[in-house]
């Protein structure tokens, strides 16, 4: 079943699709409200289907729909960084276990939407990938046991603006040794006894910057998704594919990563995780993501097997 989110008359409004661009309204306050009853809530949303499909509900035509995010009122959206082996091989040592970053609500914008890129942002990137979301409270739960608690996927556009991320969110303070501790230096390559700088970036403009979390269209159940490590994902500018990659890819696979969020995060139902970037270029975009910036482009899209498609405009702020 796919499931969204979409403003009819100013007024959002959670849909089933029916089949191709049609689908019908379910009388539920809101996808959250769904997802919390769970399966009286799927069971909701079917009746509706088949009621639409008897002629007995209007039929909406979503061609055109004024999209929102899935689950607009998300609590947390945590990306799993650097999680592709095609990135990976190039660290000085290899990662010990995920490392999150969050966006806030606020950076949600629907399929659609335009993806506004400020001057100061600088080169900016797309990042394809898909989406878990959770089904109710997760703390603590092992590994083994996570996927029970996933209801299921969207996909999003993880725009990443390295230009303020390296310009103005990074600094390297040359720390006195006396201050220093082993931890600081065993992730990187110290060039000498003298090399003291201690690195830091905040991705908070980078990753989180209004619009810079696109997602949707649809919020696909989990049971039509066989093997969430084994998904092909595209990533397009302006209908032009830059990358073809495949979770297959990850570093970490993604059980680890929710079970390593849940570990750290109490994991809310609604509640949002991608688990790394597609990344893995084409012949004409070698580089794939990290070499395609996006205000070169007027939109961009994302494609993941069996989830669907996800468009955006690019408005490039002067």
């Amino acid at each position: 079943m796919k499931l969204g989110t979409i403003r009819i008359n100013g007024k959002p409004t959670v849909i089933a699709r029916v089949e191709g661009d049609t689908a019908v309204a379910v009388d539920v306050a809101d996808m959250e409200a769904l997802i919390i009853a769970g399966n009286a809530g799927l069971d909701q949303a079917a009746r509706a289907i088949d009621e639409a499909r008897a002629g007995k509900r209007p039929v909406i035509d979503v061609s055109a729909a004024d999209w929102m995010a899935p689950n607009p009122k998300a609590s947390k959206i945590l990306g799993c960084a650097v999680n592709n082996n095609n990135l990976n091989h190039k660290a000085y040592r290899p990662m010990k276990s995920p490392m999150f970053f969050t966006k806030g609500r606020s950076a949600l914008t629907g399929h659609g939407k335009p993806i506004v890129i400020l001057p100061r942002h600088g080169r900016t990137i797309p990042e394809p990938e898909p989406v878990l979301v959770f089904s109710k409270l997760a703390k603590d739960v092992p590994e083994d046991r996570i996927m029970d608690y996933v209801f299921g996927y969207t996909l999003t556009n993880d725009i990443t603006a390295s230009g303020i991320k390296f310009n103005e969110d990074s600094i390297a303070l040359n720390q006195n040794p006396e201050l220093t501790g082993p931890h600081h230096f065993a992730w990187r390559e110290r060039f000498g006894e003298k090399d003291n700088y201690l690195y830091f970036i905040y991705h908070s403009r980078s990753k989180a910057a209004d619009t810079f979390a696109s997602m949707g269209p649809w919020l696909t159940t989990k049971d039509e998704v066989k093997d969430p490590n084994n998904l092909v994902i595209r990533g397009y500018v302006d209908g032009e594919m830059y990358c073809e990659d495949s979770t297959a890819n990850y570093f970490f696979p993604v059980e680890r990563v929710l079970h390593e969020a849940n570990l750290w995060f109490t994991m809310e139902p609604g509640d949002c995780v991608h688990c790394g970037t597609a990344s893995k270029g084409t012949a004409k975009h070698p580089k794939g993501n990290v070499g395609t910036f996006l205000s070169n482009y007027s939109n961009t899209e994302v494609e993941v097997e069996g989830l669907g498609r996800l468009f955006n405009t690019i408005d490039n702020r002067k």
